[in-house]
């Protein structure tokens, strides 16, 4: 089979894999999951998972002999982890039962792959095929409900591969939507997030909503939400392919709860005007996102009151705002005014004169009246008033600070 040449090959050139097989030749040990999809995919992963029967701590502990690393238990998911100084990650479940028992429990097709040096792939579900293929597909609509958060999570992978999920499986969700309610905040919040990290959120987000999970997990109509992502269709399409290179170096970037800032910006669009510092009921955001997203608001609503390009109220936005400012710019498709953003930092790093010049010429200490004498000579210097360090100082005694 040509999976498994391709699995053998890569296996034992990966001096984890090769190791993990020496050590438990005398015992049932497989790799599975989402490593084995990736390959397929032609994806190296960092992250391994495998079952093994017997003492998983033990044999765990017997690799780390050799690999170093950190050993960090998970006893509620009978799971070990093996997480290495390289940034890789091994996990090790225990094998109860049999290994068919063990694959028929898994989410979807693609992820209920196993190999084995002995074995070879074993592929009980036609797993293979739905990766080639690009298809979500559900094992059995038992092992959707059991753990309804896997029903988000059949969108979360589809966008992953840029593919689709299979239509008795969105039925499935459709009918049991509701059981995503059984999934703790934090679960539905991380899967969300790597939905919004994905460079084709919209699509896959759009599916969610006709299968009405998604305007279950948020608390806005059907309707908000629909129109949220026909803005958010258009930033992924159009608006993300003209951001400034200095701006798309940083897309994919954490910002905050694992949330790159692609996905943050995705966020601001489908959540728009329906946001307003109110509870998101199942998704649980940190306070740097929640402050972010206050300012951004705060600064789309003053941006779309002003009618007529105007320097005085542009740079209150950028003084307000901050960094938040070019996310506010993003959003609003106002990309022409990220040049004005740059000037105005270089402006409010470097101002025409220093504090303690303008302390020595306006005869103020330090405080508030030093303050506002600073944000007014680059407030000036921002309009195109003030170009040079004389006519800043005639500008402080002719406005008898």
């Amino acid at each position: 089979m040509r999976h498994n040449r391709l699995f053998e090959k890569k296996i034992h050139k990966d001096k984890y894999d090769s190791f993990i097989f020496d050590r438990g030749r005398r015992r049932e040990v497989y790799l599975v999951g989402g490593y084995l999809r990736d390959l397929i995919r032609g994806i190296d992963s960092h992250d391994r998972d495998y079952i093994v029967r017997g003492n998983v701590l033990s044999f765990v502990r017997t690799i780390r002999k050799r690999t170093g690393g950190t050993i960090i238990e998970f006893k509620f998911k009978d799971t070990v982890r093996l997480a290495l100084k390289t940034g890789h990650t091994l996990d090790f479940s225990h094998l109860e039962g049999t290994l068919e028992e063990n694959l028929s429990q898994r989410d979807f097709t693609m992820n209920a792959l196993a190999w084995s040096p002995g074995k070879g792939v074993i592929d009980l579900y036609n797993g293979i095929n739905d990766i080639q293929r690009r298809v979500v597909r559900s094992i059995s609509e038992k092992n959707l409900t059991d753990d309804p958060l896997r029903m988000l999570r059949a969108y979360r992978f589809s966008a992953e591969i840029d593919g689709t999920i299979d239509p008795a499986t969105r039925r499935i969700i459709k009918q049991n939507h509701m059981m995503i309610h059984f999934s703790s905040d934090e679960r539905i919040t991380l899967e969300m997030f790597n939905l919004l990290n994905a460079k084709q959120s919209s699509t896959h987000l759009k599916m969610a909503l006709a299968d009405q999970l998604l305007n279950t997990i948020l608390p806005f109509k059907f309707n908000q939400l629909s129109y949220s992502l026909k803005a958010l269709v258009t930033f992924e399409k159009t608006i993300l392919h003209l951001l400034p290179s200095y701006i798309k170096v940083l897309l994919y970037e954490t910002f905050a709860q694992n949330l790159s800032y692609k996905g943050l910006l995705c966020l601001h669009i489908l959540l728009g005007d329906c946001f307003e510092g109110n509870s998101l009921y199942n998704v649980t955001i940190s306070r740097k996102i929640l402050n972010r997203l206050e300012v951004v608001n705060k600064g789309i609503k003053e941006l779309k009151r002003m009618k007529k390009f105007n320097y005085d109220k542009i740079f209150r936005i950028f003084k307000n705002s901050g960094e938040a400012s070019i996310d506010i710019l993003i959003v609003t498709n106002r990309l022409p005014l990220l040049k004005e953003f740059r000037r105005f930092q270089k402006i409010w790093r470097n101002g025409l004169l220093s504090a303690e010049e303008v302390m020595n010429i306006a005869g103020v200490s330090p405080g508030a009246e030093l303050g506002k004498i600073l944000v007014s000579l680059k407030k000036a210097k921002f309009e195109g008033i003030l170009r040079s360090r004389k006519e800043a100082v005639s500008f402080i005694k002719q406005v008898g600070y």
